[in-house]
């Protein structure tokens, strides 16, 4: 069953990266690029900023979750991309070598498996969803437009795409809890610090003498 799929993943990913010269698809596939880390995280850091300024809370959260969620899919396709070694497609069609293997690579063109590109945009979109609801109409097929690059430019097999989505989603659900627990905290612990008013004190211990 496994090889059944690795086959159907390989024919698809040829099929599409068969297209990679054309003009429509380089010009995608810079486009792209915008999903990378570094972009991201500048995006992340301008969103703060400007929340900060101009004194929109939401827009502050928007931009730290989203930056938290991206830098959290970053680490964990480091971590996959350290683990697993996997030829990308335009390796098979200029080479014809294809290797699937345990262990990293150092080259990049053996750094197939997972899609950083795609864990970086549906973490950073996930992220950005959950403060702003009706930003999923606009970030979902962006989201879809950066998968379909990586896999037309060669640069990743369409379950490498489907990993580092699922990747993104999970770095900005477990961004989500992790940033509600910490407000959950935060307001327990100034509630606990809290003084209490002198009037109150006098009352309680004119309470306990009675």
């Amino acid at each position: 069953m496994a090889d059944q799929l690795e086959s159907a993943d390989l024919r698809l990913g040829r099929r599409l990266a068969a297209h990679r010269d054309r003009p429509l698809v380089k010009a995608v596939a810079k486009v792209g690029k915008l999903s990378d880390q570094e972009p991201l995280y500048v995006l992340s850091g301008l969103l703060a900023v400007t929340g900060l300024v101009l004194r929109r809370p939401r827009l502050t959260q928007a931009g730290l979750t989203m930056g938290l969620a991206v830098a959290g899919a970053d680490l964990a396709k480091s971590c996959l991309k350290s683990l697993v070694t996997r030829t990308r497609p335009h390796v098979l069609l200029d080479e014809a070598r294809y290797e699937r293997n345990t262990g990293g690579s150092k080259a990049k063109p053996e750094q197939s498996f997972p899609s950083g590109h795609m864990a970086g945009a549906v973490a950073a979109a996930s992220a950005l969803w959950r403060i702003y609801p009706g930003s999923l109409r606009y970030s979902a097929p962006l989201c879809g437009l950066v998968g379909w690059s990586r896999m037309s430019k060669g640069a990743h097999w369409p379950s490498d795409v489907a990993a580092g989505a699922g990747i993104g989603l999970a770095s900005g659900a477990a961004t989500a809890w992790l940033w509600r627990r910490t407000a959950q905290m935060a307001e327990r612990i100034s509630s606990e610090r809290t003084p209490v008013p002198i009037l109150d004190r006098v009352n309680s211990a004119r309470a306990e003498a009675s």
